[in-house]
Order: structure tokens, then sequence, then C-alpha cells
């Protein structure tokens, strides 16, 4: 049958619930379509325990350039549009599973240079559409590494139209959502595996935007439903004692508007709902070390950014309407580390940040909907939390704004305007 991609299903036959399942084999195992009208849920298992490897190495000069590299373990796709529908998922990693971009970039670009590279090692995407849709997700990733790289080199380069390059790698990710959707069930994700994604650049010549970021995550999942819809959802999830890391390392000779940017975590739940009621269970807990690391260095620059963002436990949970009921656990033992560095010899404005939190937690409702916010929350944090902001400028511009936040627990709970 053919494969779903996971975008919203305009176009498909009304009362459908449809699923494929891409194995990393040169065959690709599929499964039949789950008939609505049996009421029964779909069951998907998969085990992969070889390594995955996806490679992209280039050596051009061309005026536009797009590069997208994936690398997936275990990775499931399917699409329910108004009708009814259950899945059951298991996907377990045992082997290991990397992208590798290196890109040697030569001469002038004069159009816009986009890089994208990605590993993960269990992914599970469900688009929904007026439907009603109930999972049990399970996923494992216990192989030595799940890393994504990409090395732009181009030291006499010109990319005069800028760019965005980015590498991303995570563990587990559960992706699930759509318009008028009630989305219930269970989302249990473990990971004790390195996650790794690195991001370096060195380019003479960028008179336009460049951004150039690293993405690292255990454990994430994500839940958003628009319109009239509810979500009834138990997130849990556990890093074990493992290594989440995120590099970024930009050199530019002469940038116009820089910006160097990593992302660490190790467990992430973000659940947003647009019209109707959330309930919402959250567990989590990391016991490894989450690390995010930023390096920007430039000769002659504008505006140049560095950010790095550590946290190991991070839950967001709201509803642009009038209700939610969120029951939260958060468990950090880890140590958590952010280091955003900026070097610089004569340019104008310069902003470095760098925040590291142990656990963190958001919930929110709409205030003139008369909204509600019930909450139990618990947060432990036994682990070092450091951010580390530094900057160096041999000849300072007109501003260089430097900023560092680490905090072991923190908890926001708001009521916001519809759509704030």
């Amino acid at each position: 049958m053919a494969r779903l991609a996971p975008i919203p299903l305009a176009g498909m036959i009304a009362a459908t619930a449809t699923f494929a399942l891409a194995a990393t084999e040169a065959t690709a195992q599929t499964t039949p379509a789950c008939p609505p009208e049996t009421g029964s849920a779909c069951r998907i298992d998969q085990t992969q325990t070889g390594e995955v490897t996806g490679t992209v190495d280039l050596d051009v000069a061309v005026g536009q350039l797009t590069v997208i590299n994936t690398a997936t373990g275990n990775h499931v796709v399917g699409g329910v549009q108004s009708t009814h529908g259950a899945v059951v998922s298991r996907q377990i990693l045992t082997g290991a599973t990397s992208a590798r971009t290196p890109v040697a970039l030569n001469g002038v670009s004069d159009g816009f240079v986009d890089s994208t590279t990605q590993a993960a090692g269990n992914q599970f995407q469900v688009s929904t559409d007026g439907a009603t849709f109930d999972v049990d997700a399970g996923q494992s990733a216990r192989g030595d590494n799940v890393s994504a790289r990409t090395d732009l080199h181009g030291p006499s380069a010109h990319i005069l139209q800028g760019g965005r390059v980015a590498s991303g790698a995570t563990a587990n990710a559960v992706a699930m959502g759509g318009p008028s959707t009630i989305l219930t069930g269970r989302v249990g994700q473990t990971s004790q595996t390195t996650v790794f994604a690195e991001t370096v650049a060195d380019i003479q010549y960028v008179p336009a935007p460049l951004i150039v970021s690293a993405d690292a995550q255990g454990n994430a999942a994500q839940a958003v439903t628009t319109g009239p819809s509810h979500q009834a959802l138990t997130v849990d999830q556990t890093n074990a004692a493992s290594t989440i890391e995120a590099r970024t390392s930009v050199y530019v000779d002469n940038a116009w508007n820089l910006a160097g940017r990593s992302n660490a975590s190790a467990n992430r739940a973000t659940l947003q709902n647009s019209g109707g009621s959330m309930i919402a269970d959250t567990t989590q807990d990391n016991q490894g070390r989450v690390r995010a690391y930023t390096r920007v260095q430039t000769n002659l620059q504008g505006q140049t950014t560095a950010g790095a963002r550590a946290v190991a436990n991070e839950v967001v949970a709201g509803v642009n309407d009038i209700y939610l009921k969120l029951n939260n656990d958060q468990l950090n033992s880890g140590g958590v580390e952010a280091t955003a560095e900026y070097v610089g010899v004569k340019g104008y404005d310069s902003y470095v940040s760098a925040e590291a939190a142990g656990n963190s937690v958001v919930g929110y409702a709409c205030s003139q909907c008369g909204g509600e916010v019930n909450v139990d929350n618990t947060q432990v944090n036994t682990g070092p939390v450091s951010a580390t902001a530094n900057v160096s400028i041999a000849q300072p511009g007109r501003a260089a704004v430097v900023g560092s936040n680490a905090v072991g627990n923190t908890a926001t709970f708001y009521i916001s305007r519809p759509g704030g």
C-alpha cells in the first residue's frame, strides 16, 4: 500500500484509518490498512538491531544548495480522518543510527544554502482530521548512539543570500495531532544511548542572515490539536545514564547577521490544544548528562547571536480554551550544562545567552474563555546545573548583551488570552 506522509490528509477518502511502517532493510515492511468498521487496534512491532547510516558527501561550487540527509532506525507513519482509530506500537532500537553531512563549499553561492541532517532512533508520527484516536506507543532506544553531524567547510566561500545549517538527533520521538480531534492514550519512552548532534561551519563571507544550529534529544513527545478538540494523554519518559549533547561551532570571517544555537534535552513533552479541554499526566526521569555548547567566532561582524540551552526534563501543556488538568512529576539526578561563547574582533551588536534547568514545566489556559488550570506538580532535582556565557571582543561594537540563567526547578502556570 502507498505510504502516507505525516501531513494533513486533505483529499483522502472520508472515514479512513491508514498506517504504514518503514524498516531500514532494503525491502521495507508494510502493514495493511486498518478497517475502521472492525473497531480493533492496529498492532505494529518493530525491532532494529543493525547499524543505520546516512551519508551525504559533497564538494561543490553552486549558486544554490539544498541538502536533506536523514537516518532512522524504526519509523511508523499514520493517518486517521473522519473516523475512530487505535494503534498499539512497540519500537525497539539496539543498533547505532547516524547521519553525516560533510560539505565542501567553493566559490560564490548567490542563492540560499539550506542543509538539514537528522538522525532518529525510533519515530512515530500520526496525523488526524475530524478523528477520535487512541494511542498506545512504546519506544525503547538502547543502541550505541544516535548521532547527526554536519560540517560546512568553505574558508574562501561567499554565501550571498544566507542560509540555514542544522543537525538534529533524537533517540525516541512521537508526534501526533491535527484539527477537530479527540486524542487519548499513553506514550512510554525509555532511552539509554549517547545522543549527539554537532554542526560546524567555516565560511569567509555571508552578507545575509545565516543560522547554524544543533539539537539533541533523548525522548520527545508532541501532541498538537486545533479547532474543537480534546486531549487526555499519559506521557512517561525515562532517560537512563547516558549523554545527550548538542554542539555548534561557527567561524565566519565577515558576517552581517549570524546566529549559532544549540539545544539539548533528555525528556521533553509538548502538549497543545487550541479548542476544548486537556487532561495530561506526565512523568519524567533523567539520570544522564545533558550538555549544550555553542561557540561563534568572527573577524568582522554586524549582528551576532550565540545561544545554548540545556534542560533535563521539560513539559509544556497548554490549552487556548477553558480547562487544563495537569499531573506532573519530574526527577533529575544528572548533570545539566549550557555554555555559550562569542569571540570577535570588531563590528556591531552581539548577544550571548546560556540557559540550563534540571526540571521545567509550563501550563496555561485561556482567560477570556473563563479558563481554569488545575495542577499537581512535583519536581526534584539532585544533579548539578550550570549556565556559562563568555564574550571576548577585541574592539567592542555598539552593544554586547550577555546573560546566563541556571535553575534547578522552575514551574510557570498562567491564564492567557486566546492565541497568547
